[in-house]
């Protein structure tokens, strides 16, 4: 089998391994006194039992984690969907909102260049692929979401590592190109996935919610009668013409490789998040139900805005996501939170309308709170920022017998002078910078676990400023943690005791 060689690929590689740390567990919360639902320690055991497990959110570099989880997790994922970088040598955004009306400003998601050009990148996702493959189960798939730039190179390399017999599709996912002004060449309008297994003996489900709807031209020769819904078959017999019935049982045909049925996102969507790479919710969907089984372990180590992990969720799958950015795993976090608010996958129109299951974020970046400030947020002089320490805030803690509740007063930017004047306009109250905030009430070891929350949405710019009361059961001295998110994803956690009698 032909290989692909470029300058430094390499046949082995060695990575050193790392602890977790700075774990925070997010749990869904009991509807009455707002106290959690359930506790659940992290811990990486083989054969955990399904009530002990708790869905992963790694903030961190995914070369990293993904030999870390080799550990415990070898062979056990049952499918893994990667929308890695696509190598276009451009630069891909995000939005920040400010405030509570509806204004926002671009900031770079990543940064999709390679200075060492093609070689650096092939290097770079060859070495992840590999261990992909030892996470993956037997009978596991991946799908590795790309475009016209690499892709054709990227199938080499997946033939190597997963052996040809072990490729099943190219997909193309086609979409209608916003604002195609180009008359140089036919207008692209299309990404690649292509759709390996580990072995022969996969997972692949005849699921009618992965059907693709009939054409136009079936649709309108579709009849009913007491049998079912059924079309005019024609033929012709000694030259006359013939037609039977043929009745059909499913709502749709079986997808081919070509997947036109799937709209990409448009900022007046409910699922729009404002991050430039977003993949819809409805092209996970058909990917998960065909290649996994409910309680199946989904991972994406590139998770972006987090619509793998979403649908996962909504679908009864376990999952284990990861992203470099901060800003990414922070969205992710909102969205998973938010998740009772977003589409069901089964009936579009309405919302999902269920709470997340209890998930942790774990972080692996060691300068977690250093500020990082778009340059056009900035006044042009200021390109490099001292954040002169951390942003501070100011709280209530208020009581009542053993009932305790937090009211958020003040918030401070250190660098607030350093903000251009355009947004600074923007800022009316300490709340516009504030985009999450949580409250720990009763803090133990390195664990910060988020009692109560409230954040703020694209759709939704209204945060709470008081906690709902947390009920304490027994007399004693208790550590409170709060934590602060701003809009530039720059965290503050301050620590506070209460006494209660």
């Amino acid at each position: 089998m032909p290989n692909l060689i470029w300058s430094g690929k390499k046949d082995q590689y060695n990575f050193s391994r790392l602890n977790l740390k700075n774990k925070e567990n997010l749990q869904n919360r009991k509807q009455n006194l707002g106290v959690l639902f359930e506790k659940y320690q992290y811990k990486l055991i083989d054969n955990r039992a399904e009530k002990d497990w708790h869905n992963l959110l790694i903030w961190g570099e995914n070369k990293n984690i993904l030999n870390l989880l080799l550990k415990d997790f070898s062979s056990k994922i049952n499918l893994i969907y990667i929308d890695p970088p696509f190598a276009t040598g451009g630069n891909f955004n995000y939005k920040i909102h400010i405030g509570e009306n509806d204004f926002s400003e671009s900031a770079i998601a990543y940064s999709d260049t390679w200075k060492e050009g093609l070689e650096a990148y092939l290097s770079f996702l060859y070495e992840r692929l590999m261990l992909m493959k030892h996470l993956l189960s037997e009978n596991g798939s991946i799908y590795v979401h790309l475009d016209w730039h690499v892709s054709h190179y990227i199938k080499i390399i997946l033939d190597e590592i997963f052996g040809t017999g072990n490729f099943r599709n190219e997909i193309i996912w086609s979409y209608p190109a916003a604002s195609a002004q180009t008359r140089r060449f036919f207008i692209r309008s299309y990404d690649v996935i292509l759709f390996y297994t580990k072995s022969d003996d996969y997972i692949f489900n005849d699921d009618p919610n992965i059907y693709m709807e009939y054409s136009n031209r079936v649709k309108n020769a579709l009849k009913k009668d007491n049998h079912g819904i059924f079309y005019y078959r024609g033929g012709s017999h000694n030259g006359k013409k013939l037609s039977r019935k043929v009745y059909v049982k499913e709502d749709g045909i079986f997808p081919r490789d070509v997947w036109n049925d799937i709209p990409y996102i448009r900022a007046n969507t409910l699922e729009y998040q404002g991050f430039s790479t977003q993949k819809p919710e409805r092209l996970l969907k058909r990917i998960i139900l065909a290649s996994s089984n409910e309680g199946d372990l989904i991972a994406d180590f590139f998770c972006g805005s987090g619509t793998s992990l979403i649908v996962a969720e909504k679908l009864n799958r376990r999952w284990i996501g990861c992203d470099l950015a901060n800003h990414a795993i922070h969205i992710t976090r909102k969205r998973i939170l938010d998740i009772s608010n977003s589409n069901n996958l089964f009936n579009w129109k309405e919302t999902y309308d269920r709470s997340f299951q209890p998930f942790e974020i774990i972080n692996m970046n060691a300068e977690f709170n250093t500020a990082n400030i778009p340059e056009n947020f900035l006044k042009k002089e200021d390109e490099n920022i001292n954040t002169n320490g951390p942003p501070r805030f100011e709280l209530e803690i208020c009581k009542d017998g053993k009932k305790v509740w937090i009211e958020l007063k003040s918030y401070k930017l250190p660098f607030i002078n350093l903000i251009n004047d355009k947004i600074k306009r923007k800022i009316v109250s300490f709340h516009d910078l504030i985009d999450y905030w949580a409250v720990d009430f009763n803090h133990k070891d390195d664990c910060f676990n988020n009692v109560w929350f409230s954040y703020k949405t694209g759709k939704n710019r209204k945060i709470k400023l008081t906690s709902t009361p947390y009920y304490y059961k027994e007399s004693n001295q208790y550590h409170i943690q709060v934590k602060v998110i701003n809009i530039f994803g720059q965290e503050s956690i301050q620590k506070y005791s209460v006494k209660i009698n």
